[in-house]
């Protein structure tokens, strides 16, 4: 059997090529999904999301840009255990900081994390899905590598974690990308109103996504504590031919987010064995 990955946010691996961090996750992927004989490959592409001249651990929230912060206003906001008031829409730059500020200590706290491990993921979440989603040669090259790699696999089964389900959606719409029996997203922000399905290429066309054409079955998996794969079942809700949406605890203590633990659910391994 084939196993594509593509992993999401926070796998920048400073001091390795592409090529090294590539095979690095792919053995790590294939440790956590334990498929026996499984020919397993993650595409990597963080080194292509980092901001020029930024450094392992600066991701402050008073550095963000007024789009990141809108990102990380609209996670908070999405989340559906609610532990503070909402933001309006429009504050000065500095109260928004402080207002963001409180209400990831909240969640921190809610989530029994420190506050600046709450502080840092939301921000490097922001920087890498904004960097993502600016038009450009790096965007460009993020696809290719995917589009490239299930040309090369072709993989039976295509597994996108987090921002790895937005660049997956896009590619696997793009006009010659090769078919993909089984695609599943897990942790994906695909549903996230504003900020990442209202900006979607292609587009939603009547408030609705639609799976891409070149993919067979699409599974959603997704755990309620994740604080990225919000609403709650908005990928079928808000997309057309997603085969199965699953809602299953995987996570525990303040790793709510991690690839890791998605990779080892069972429910993720019952959804592989369809495709071998």
């Amino acid at each position: 059997m084939k196993i594509l990955g593509i992993h999401g946010i926070g796998n920048h691996r400073p001091g390795e090529s592409p090529e090294t961090a590539a095979r690095n996750l792919s053995a790590t992927w294939a440790k956590h999904l334990g498929a026996d004989g499984a020919d397993v490959h993650v595409v990597y592409y963080a080194d292509l999301l980092r901001e020029d001249g930024a450094q392992s651990g600066d991701e402050e929230l008073e550095d963000l840009t007024p789009a990141q912060e809108e990102l990380v206003l609209e996670l908070v906001n999405a989340q559906p255990a609610d532990p503070g008031p909402t933001a309006p829409g429009r504050v000065a730059q500095g109260l928004l900081t402080a207002f963001l500020r409180d209400r990831l200590a909240a969640l921190a706290e809610s989530r029994e994390c420190p506050e600046w491990y709450m502080q840092w993921f939301m921000a490097r979440l922001a920087k890498e899905v904004v960097a993502y989603q600016t038009p450009g040669s790096d965007r460009d090259e993020v696809r290719r590598r995917l589009r490239e790699a299930i040309d090369r696999h072709r993989p039976d089964a295509l597994v996108a974690h987090s921002l790895g389900s937005v660049i997956a959606y896009e590619t696997l719409h793009g006009t010659g990308t090769p078919h993909v029996p089984l695609w599943v997203t897990i942790g994906s922000p695909l549903a996230l109103p504003k900020v990442v399905f209202d900006r979607l290429d292609p587009a939603p066309v009547a408030d609705r996504g639609a799976r891409p054409h070149a993919v067979g079955r699409w599974a959603n998996l997704a755990d309620p504590g994740d604080l990225v794969a919000l609403p709650a079942k908005g990928v079928s809700r808000r997309f057309s031919g997603v085969d199965s949406d699953d809602h299953v605890v995987v996570h525990q203590g303040f790793r709510f987010h991690h690839a890791e633990k998605y990779l080892q659910a069972p429910a993720l391994a019952r959804l592989l064995a369809t495709a071998a």
